[in-house]
């Protein structure tokens, strides 16, 4: 990732993004990106005979994985592994905050949790 990425962390994860705005937020090339979606790790919400667009929720999860690709040397294979069990950890975060909000507050408090 050598070229400055674009600032997209404001986005609307219910936006859509082209492949090329995809490819240049999270360090992947168009080409490798279509692979992801050969390997069904990537969805797009477009058919095949437009420009494929994605949803904006692929921004954050393909960053971090272009990222660890890069540090650990992984192949796209790997990726695409990686890319399912990163959001199966989001769900799992999000189900935790669900759960701690609806604890009594001298539970949350006692357990840590603010």
């Amino acid at each position: 990732m050598t070229q400055e990425q674009a600032p997209w962390r404001w986005l609307d994860t219910r936006e859509t993004v082209t492949l090329t705005e995809l490819s240049q937020s999270c360090g992947l090339s168009e080409a490798e990106l279509d692979e992801l979606v050969d390997y069904c790790a990537l969805v797009p919400v477009t058919p095949v005979e437009q420009e494929r667009a994605f949803n904006a929720q692929w921004v954050e999860p393909l960053r971090h994985a272009s990222k660890l690709r890069m540090d650990f040397d992984l192949d796209l294979f790997t990726v695409a592994i990686l890319l399912e069990n990163l959001a199966h950890i989001e769900a799992l975060e999000r189900q935790v905050h669900s759960l701690q909000a609806v604890l009594p507050p001298q539970l949350r408090s006692g357990m840590g949790f603010q």
